[in-house]
């Protein structure tokens, strides 16, 4: 079935372009040849906000973390999370007609070729794309699980070839991890990617990886990048890797080997509900694991992954130590 199609145009660049009812206006755009100002494409950053001139528009996503009161007071809304209920009218600072150099956002059609328990509830999915993707170490994807699902899912696999790999986590009546879950090879979905900017950025000071549960992916993907390239190498200090029990630190011997292999690194384990007996690792969260190795924050650039709880439990850590936002990146969504 069609779906209903409206025309939205852009003041003050005297652009329009068609968008389908239940499609994001960001999306729409660019498969229109159109790049508004993005960057998570998910809701949490805001880089996509728009002023809604005229006309009437549903929200894709209410609970997405960038929207707020005073938005919907200015008629400010997220173009990533917006789909047109009529012909419309947004406002925009800018428009460009190229994509930004990291974020070559493109959609494909993928279909599943292999899923692999590799932990409790946790697998490692590889996706055959129609054609090879381009994407940076530390991006991420937006799957389209299902009419109306989206869900976001980092690549944990080097860019390219066609295929794509990402380490996911069931959690039981959640609709999207259970219908990633549920899949089986041979199913296909649509995929938009790349997304984020948690990518390796050129610095000259010592990095920090901390990762939480199956935020392991795009750590593992920036880890494989320095090893296999050379790239920073010599700057990774630290890797930090929380999880509850050591089933969960999954992929852990392929961690151990890469961080070996890097001149002046350290791999932390550290297991919240049960302790190890055949291999190292700390007790605790994550952030608790960061105050006993770490001893000047502010010296570090930090790339941080995993669920919500534990990236605001890092943030609000590395602003105790007084940190600059700039030498973090990560992305949030969960």
């Amino acid at each position: 079935m069609l779906k209903q199609t409206y025309t939205v145009h852009i003041l003050p660049h005297n652009l329009s372009f068609k968008a389908r009812k239940g499609e994001p206006i960001l999306s729409e755009a660019r498969r229109a040849g159109l790049w508004l100002p993005f960057e998570c494409g998910w809701g949490s950053c805001g880089t996509c906000k728009v002023t809604l001139v005229e006309g009437d528009v549903e929200t894709l996503f209410p609970e997405a973390p960038a929207i707020s009161p005073r938005d919907a007071r200015r008629k400010r809304i997220l173009a990533c999370q917006t789909t047109p209920l009529t012909d419309i009218v947004i406002k925009t600072l800018r428009v460009d007609h190229d994509p930004p150099e990291d974020r070559p956002t493109a959609d494909y059609q993928a279909t599943l070729t292999a899923k692999e328990a590799i932990g409790p509830d946790i697998y490692l999915f590889t996706f055959e794309l129609d054609r090879p993707a381009t994407y940076r170490a530390g991006q991420y994807a937006i799957l389209e699980l299902a009419p109306g699902l989206r869900r976001c899912y980092s690549m944990c696999n080097l860019p390219g070839t066609p295929r794509v790999q990402f380490i996911a986590k069931r959690y039981a009546g959640h609709i999207g991890s259970e219908t990633l879950a549920a899949l089986q090879p041979e199913a296909s979905c649509l995929m938009e990617l790349p997304y984020g900017v948690a990518y390796l950025h050129e610095s000259q000071r010592p990095l920090v990886f901390v990762a939480g549960g199956t935020g392991i992916s795009p750590i593992l993907a920036l880890l494989r990048e320095v090893a296999t390239t050379g790239r920073m190498a010599d700057h990774v200090r630290w890797m930090f890797y929380g999880a509850n029990t050591p089933e969960e630190l999954v992929l852990r011997e392929e961690i151990e080997s890469l961080i070996a292999s890097l001149p002046e690194a350290r791999f932390i384990p550290v297991l919240c509900n049960q302790p190890s007996d055949t291999f190292f690792c700390e007790r605790g969260f994550v952030t608790e694991a960061l105050p006993r190795y770490l001893k000047d924050f502010s010296t570090y650039d930090y790339y941080l992954a995993g669920p919500p709880v534990m990236v605001h439990a890092a943030l609000a850590l590395l602003r105790e130590h007084h940190v600059p936002i700039t030498q973090i990146h990560y992305d949030s969504f969960g």
